[in-house]
């Protein structure tokens, strides 16, 4: 989610103490940094666009990252403003943190809670990356004069409610896609947020031969396809592309990902393509192996957003 919703959200996590939002409250500022805490695993973006993607959401997003950048945070907060217990502003600190993961989880990027255990990433594809239902509920933790503890837990609870609808929306569609392409045997589907619009949804269905992505309107329930891929054959150049640094980095960046395999210029280029996003008449990202005759990577780069952005990894 986008730092503005993590922060309202701790402070409504902050707000539960039953005591008007201060900056003065380590209870308070442990609550809003703890929201923010994960989040500064964007220092890695200092090293590199690469480093970056590859540790987003990652330990600093685990059980063990929550707890140690809660430690700290509470530790300093002691030390500087003090005024309640260390081990009192470390537990709101921590459920400042534990609001964003849940957030995180909500949406479809995920992330890796039970690192250094499991590099999955876990999601719940229930949120858009900044949803502003979320954003008005909490706002008003802030802003409402009195009764913070009050407000906080009505937010809380329309919160809880909103994500009851989104979930009963997700598995209407689902059941609709499920209707509609049961005939072609299905393997998966996928129901995830649409990237632009709050209300509508992505859609990915996987049957033995193809990969069908598009989008649903949830209120007309209309469907429509914007793209029908038929399956790449496994082959050599396919499986070393996939063994590659790049395809090891690309299949842990996405669970739901689409392989070419073409000649160009005279080379066999392999290319991967998530489709989870689609923006524009194309997906989002992509990674791009290329071989010579001899079936030797001679280039792999990964593009992030943008077919023009290129990060070499090779190896």
């Amino acid at each position: 989610m986008d730092p503005l919703t993590h922060a309202l959200v701790g402070a409504g996590v902050a707000a539960l103490t039953g005591d008007k939002f201060s900056f003065t409250n380590p209870l308070h500022i442990g609550a809003v940094l703890g929201a923010l805490a994960p989040d500064l695993d964007i220092l890695f973006q200092l090293y590199g666009d690469m480093p970056y993607l590859t540790h987003h959401r990652g330990s600093s997003h685990s059980i063990p990252g929550v707890l140690v950048s809660s430690a700290v945070i509470a530790f300093l907060l002691w030390l500087v403003i003090g005024g309640n217990p260390p081990g009192q502003i470390f537990l709101w600190t921590v459920l400042g943190s534990v609001s964003h993961i849940i957030l995180d989880i909500l949406n479809s990027y995920g992330a890796k809670i039970l690192w250094p255990f499991s590099q999955k990433k876990y999601s719940l594809n229930l949120l858009v990356l900044a949803d502003p239902v979320i954003i008005v509920f909490f706002a008003g933790v802030i802003f409402w004069p009195g009764m913070p503890g009050f407000i906080a837990n009505v937010a809380f609870w329309l919160a809880l409610a909103y994500l009851g609808i989104r979930f009963y929306m997700r598995r209407n569609v689902r059941r609709m896609l499920r209707r509609e392409y049961y005939r072609e045997g299905i393997e998966k589907i996928v129901v995830m947020p649409a990237m632009v619009s709050l209300w509508n949804w992505a859609f990915l269905v996987e049957t033995a031969e193809t990969c069908i992505v598009g989008e649903v309107k949830c209120f007309s329930n209309s469907l429509g396809v914007k793209k029908i891929l038929d399956k790449c054959p496994t082959n050599v150049l396919v499986h070393k592309a996939l063994q590659s640094k790049l395809g090891k980095i690309f299949q842990n960046f996405t669970p739901h990902f689409y392989i070419y395999h073409y000649l160009k210029d005279g080379r066999d280029v392999v290319r991967f393509c998530d489709l989870r996003y689609f923006y524009r008449e194309d997906f989002l990202h992509h990674a791009t192996v290329i071989f010579d005759e001899t079936q030797t990577i001679i280039d792999a780069v990964f593009q992030p957003y943008n077919k023009k952005r290129k990060i070499r990894i090779m190896g």
